[in-house]
């Protein structure tokens, strides 16, 4: 009875001293071990990930192989036919696919050209399109257009006012004028501003009192003229410094 006693109390003193040293050793070496656990949960997660990614992968390409192509039943061909650049799916093989001949070319340049000359200068004139009629004295404008003013200069390098009309003249109607504005002015018939029609000549004194610059008319109170400012350009002859300064209109036509 007395051994029995001893030995029950012997196996419990072990039991305890056994918990506490495990209790010691888990406590001294808690950081390593919930270290351990944190990369085991870890690895455990990246293992988990690649198995579902692979998993994925495996079922998107079972999908792809499960979906059949398509073909034309009929035909048996897996690519769209192409003539001169178009994509053709054919719904009936039994028919035969027409022949496509390229567009002819046909070279309307002139007549776009001729259009858009019309509407630039129906724009430039608040006129409209029909209007504009003259092909070769708006084409020789145009032409024109823009160059800068240059004193004494005859050409598209740079041109004044007379010289610009002279060559209007002489190009347009085969007229040769002098080749001072004052002197236009005398050779040409005095007509007043409610007779003005395309082609004639409208003066100006910008510098003192004898005329020292000259303009083509062409309709709706427009001129054209090289101005010292702007070179060949399109005004209005109700613009207040034309309009102060305007000193008659004549015809050499």
């Amino acid at each position: 009875m007395i051994c029995r006693i001893h030995q029950y109390r012997f196996a419990e003193y072990i039991n305890t001293d056994f918990f506490f040293i495990v209790l010691t050793i888990i406590w001294h070496n808690f950081a390593a071990i919930f270290g351990l656990i944190r990369k085991l949960l870890k690895n455990l997660v990246a293992f988990g990930l690649i198995v579902l990614i692979a998993a994925c992968s495996s079922a998107k390409k079972a999908n792809t192989a499960a979906v059949p192509e398509k073909t034309n039943s009929r035909t048996g061909n897996k690519n769209p036919k192409f003539i001169e650049d178009i994509t053709i799916n054919p719904h009936n093989a039994s028919k035969k696919t027409p022949k496509v001949s390229p567009p002819s070319v046909v070279n309307s340049s002139p007549e776009k050209s001729t259009g858009a000359l019309k509407f630039k200068f129906a724009i430039l004139l608040d006129v409209p399109v029909e209007e504009i009629e003259d092909e070769k004295l708006f084409s020789f404008i145009d032409s024109w257009y823009g160059t800068p003013y240059r004193y004494g200069g005859f050409s598209k390098e740079g041109v004044d006012c007379s010289g610009f009309t002279q060559a209007f003249m002489s190009s347009i109607y085969n007229i040769s004028i002098p080749r001072i504005s004052a002197e236009q002015y005398n050779q040409s018939k005095r007509i007043s501003r409610k007779e003005l029609e395309e082609g004639d000549l409208v003066f100006f004194k910008t510098s003192g009192r004898t005329v020292s610059h000259v303009g083509i008319y062409l309709r709706n109170n427009k001129f054209v003229h090289a101005s010292t400012s702007a070179g060949v350009i399109i005004n209005d002859l109700d613009d207040d410094y034309y309009a102060r300064r305007f000193a008659g209109s004549g015809r050499v036509r």
